[in-house]
């Protein structure tokens, strides 16, 4: 025999219905997935622009692509 005899009501328990933290939740993940793409961006395109002047993108060991840091 099943715990659930019926299953009238039970999206709102599942699914996080009728409270606000699905709605919260969506909203943090967008704006982190968004957040991340323009920090990506920006790095991307100052490592472009430092790769074109020949001037190492980041401290440390000099990587492939990238000219050894003096």
């Amino acid at each position: 025999m099943s715990p659930i005899d019926s299953w009238g009501g039970t999206a709102a328990v599942f699914t996080g219905a009728g409270t606000a933290w699905p709605v919260i939740f969506t909203i943090v993940a967008v704006a982190l997935f968004v957040g991340f793409l323009v920090v990506m961006i920006n790095h991307e395109k100052h490592a472009y622009i430092s790769m074109l002047k020949h001037e190492p993108v980041e401290k440390g060991p000099a990587v492939e692509g990238e000219p050894r840091a003096y």
